[in-house]
């Protein structure tokens, strides 16, 4: 154990397998149940490239905004590239850069093995970690092949991050990230680039913001009851105290589909809160943001709006959290403090930083 905001929990590679009992500890028992029931089978991956030998592959375990963000905006970020491979949950994925117009997608096994014969040139691998399939099964082939692996930050780090892969590359959010993250690590090389997400969640632009449903005034409390750092009452009471107090529209994240959540949400409209189904980006929102502890809250605070972290008795680690971020904590029953003001951004886009360090610097 570390103490409260020394250091991750989890900090070295051999405390993968404490990390992944851990998260499934906190999952709910019928879902436990069903887990130990389930006969045990390797999953499958998808190796999308555009049928040429791949220099670089990215992995990536979902096609959501902090993914996009942190591992193909850096390939966009140099377009004409070519050599690129992606390995995917599904084959239904979006548009993916470096790609060509010949697109051919292979079906991997989820298991050690060999790598494909179009990896067999392979010099890096951008991920954000190897805890899950994708960067589980790319980290394999990196190793069999000598090529680096490059650990892109994609969020912000809670004290239970997942242990950062032996003798990686990390491009981290600020040097505070990165120092917290190496806490004990040697064999890790940090830079500091920023976060892509919350680079975009500044407007560069003139035009005037899209028109939204008047009920977004009172703002959003963003939904974290699927987290496993906190108890589902601590995100459950949180969120319900900010919402009553405030006016505030409940935002459910796109993972709380399972049945626990969607009874709490049944259950507090019918004690007057307003729940957003819409699923529409958190910038088509208005109005204060609130969460106990997601990223969305410094995205609404670079993008101007008044936005603070919320919690009742936070624990030490969460304290911690708040501190390294800046994150400003509102408190039932007090005057609303000052909103939170988020770091300084970069000089460079975070995506363009990272392609600098996979590809070298452009010359004009």
């Amino acid at each position: 154990m570390t103490l409260p905001d020394g250091g991750p929990l989890f900090r070295q590679p051999h405390d993968l397998p404490a990390w992944h009992q851990w998260q499934r500890s906190q999952q709910p028992w019928a879902r436990r149940i069903k887990s130990r029931l389930r006969p045990a089978s390797q999953g499958t991956r998808w190796l999308v490239t555009g049928g040429e030998p791949i220099h670089t592959l990215v992995a990536l375990e979902s096609f959501g905004p902090t993914q996009l963000s942190a591992l193909v905006e850096p390939m966009a970020a140099r377009p004409g590239l070519s050599g690129i491979g992606y390995l995917v949950p599904s084959p239904d994925h979006p548009e993916l850069p470096g790609l060509g117009e010949h697109i051919k997608r292979e079906e991997v096994a989820d298991a050690p093995g060999l790598p494909p014969v179009a990896l067999v040139d392979l010099a890096q691998v951008l991920a954000v970690g190897d805890y899950l399939g994708s960067g589980r099964l790319a980290r394999h082939w990196a190793l069999q092949t000598g090529a680096r692996f490059v650990v892109a930050q994609h969020g912000l780090l809670a004290h239970q991050a997942p242990p950062l892969p032996a003798d990686c590359e990390l491009m981290a959010y600020t040097d505070q990230d990165a120092a917290w993250w190496t806490t004990g690590r040697p064999d890790v090389q940090t830079r500091t680039v920023g976060l892509q997400i919350l680079w975009n969640a500044v407007d560069r632009t003139s035009s005037e913001p899209e028109t939204v449903s008047p009920h977004d005034a009172p703002g959003v409390f963003l939904g974290q009851l699927h987290g496993a750092e906190l108890s589902r009452g601590d995100f459950a009471r949180a969120a319900l105290e900010y919402c009553r107090a405030t006016g505030a529209v409940y935002r459910p994240h796109p993972a709380e589909t399972d049945r626990l959540s969607r009874m709490m949400h049944a259950w507090w409209e019918k004690r007057g809160v307003r729940i957003d189904r819409s699923g529409r980006p958190l910038k088509q929102t208005r109005g204060p943001v609130a969460a106990v502890f997601s990223t969305g809250v410094l995205e609404a605070a670079y993008a101007g709006r008044d936005a603070w972290a919320v919690h009742r008795d936070p624990p030490a680690w969460l304290e911690g959290f708040w501190d390294r971020y800046g994150l400003s904590r509102w408190t039932p029953h007090e005057p609303a403090p000052a909103p939170t003001r988020p770091p300084e951004l970069p000089a460079t886009a975070p995506a363009r930083s990272i392609a600098d360090h996979l590809f070298g610097t452009e010359t004009p």
